[in-house]
């Protein structure tokens, strides 16, 4: 657990750096929605592997696709929301 939470530290900074040195400003909002979206997706891992270890794969898919889905459009909405604003300051 302890290195997966250094994997993301470490691609959260990267990824504040490629922002900053592209000078794209992300609004409070977007990295709230951005966060909602990675906390979802690691949901997702979560529950279809802890479902697997209880013998459930039927529920860990069903898990999966639900908090999948809602990661995936919480993503690409905030995707969308800076890439548009970024496109049209431009």
């Amino acid at each position: 657990m302890f290195f997966i939470g250094m994997l993301w530290g470490g691609a959260i900074a990267v990824l504040v750096t490629w922002l900053i040195f592209k000078r794209v400003s992300v609004k409070w909002y977007e990295w709230l929605m951005g966060a909602l979206a990675l906390l979802f997706a690691m949901m997702t891992v979560q529950h279809y592997f802890g479902s697997l270890n209880e013998y459930e794969p039927t529920a860990g898919w069903m898990g999966a696709l639900i908090f999948g889905v809602i990661a995936i459009i919480l993503a690409a909405v905030t995707f969308q929301l800076v890439w548009r604003r970024r496109r049209s300051a431009a």
